[in-house]
């Protein structure tokens, strides 16, 4: 693996490589993950990448990740990762370098991971090497789908304007039937636990990832702004005409992950149309 040349292997359509060193420091008990280049292909998607490593032992689990570099073809990091982790805890320690790609609307994919043993033979401490990635043909999907939205706020206005773009790998666990009837997105807009008002987009056609490009609008004054949310619920049609949930999710404070990060995006940045991919829950 030394000798192996990271440029020419750029083009191959193989699975991506990483490459690291790992060192222990028994002072500061820290485990330390530099060295960091990653070589990908033409085809693994993200306009950006990172890395992450996550080190499991007896007592649970501690994470740490580089910051985003534009993905090339062969990408290099100048920081490294540091772990803590106790010395009577590194034969029985796994570590899990994961090359994570982001789109721009915030979607994050797994391009392959690499699991490490840290007793100290299988992968010697102080030695530079490459690893090949593991990847999956296609990353398990949680849930009912996905929806990509925008969301802004114009405090002049008092408005907030909500841009249902697009879902994709939409599925219905009560009829398969669903699939290819129309689909549309109830958004209700909430102040705390109160339900303040709720508006439907079109109908568009289903076929596993729908198209809509609508906008809605709400009026909520700027300080009710921090305390309320943004409900969605994707629906589709049944043969007799009734409204069925394909998947739901929420936006705002209250919430956590890429649905938390995309309200306080919002709020930082008035006025600017912010677009995330978030996952449907049914």
């Amino acid at each position: 693996m030394e000798t192996w040349n990271p440029e020419k292997a750029a083009s191959w359509n193989q699975a991506p490589k990483l490459h690291y060193c790992l060192d222990y420091d028994r002072q500061k008990a820290e485990l330390f993950v530099t060295s960091l280049e990653a070589v990908t292909s033409n085809h693994d998607g993200g306009c950006d990448c990172y890395v992450q490593g996550s080190v499991a032992n007896r007592t649970g689990s501690v994470e740490a990740q580089t910051a985003l570099k534009k993905r090339q073809l062969h990408t290099t990091w100048e920081e490294g990762l540091v772990l803590p982790l106790a010395e009577e805890e590194l034969p029985t320690a796994t570590l899990t370098l994961t090359l994570r790609t982001c789109d721009r609307f915030s979607r994050h994919s797994v391009a392959g991971e690499l699991c490490l043993g840290l007793d100290g033979t299988s992968v010697p401490l102080g030695t530079a090497q490459w690893g090949e990635l593991k990847t999956s043909a296609k990353e398990p999907s949680a849930g009912a789908g996905e929806v990509l939205l925008s969301i802004s706020y114009l405090p002049a206005a008092n408005r907030l304007l909500v841009v249902l773009i697009k879902a994709k790998n939409l599925h219905s666990n009560q009829s398969k039937e669903l699939l290819g009837k129309d689909v549309s997105v109830k958004v209700t807009l909430k102040h705390q636990a109160r339900k303040l008002k709720k508006k439907q987009t079109k109908r568009a056609k289903h076929k596993i990832n729908p198209v809509w490009n609508e906008m809605i609008m709400f009026e909520l004054p700027d300080d009710l702004l921090q305390a309320s949310s943004v409900e969605l619920e994707v629906l589709g049609q049944d043969e007799s005409g009734q409204s069925c949930a394909l998947g739901h999710c929420s936006l705002g404070l209250h919430t956590s992950g890429s649905e938390r990060s995309h309200w306080e995006e919002m709020l930082k940045n008035p006025r600017r149309q912010i677009a995330m991919w978030h996952q449907l829950h049914l």
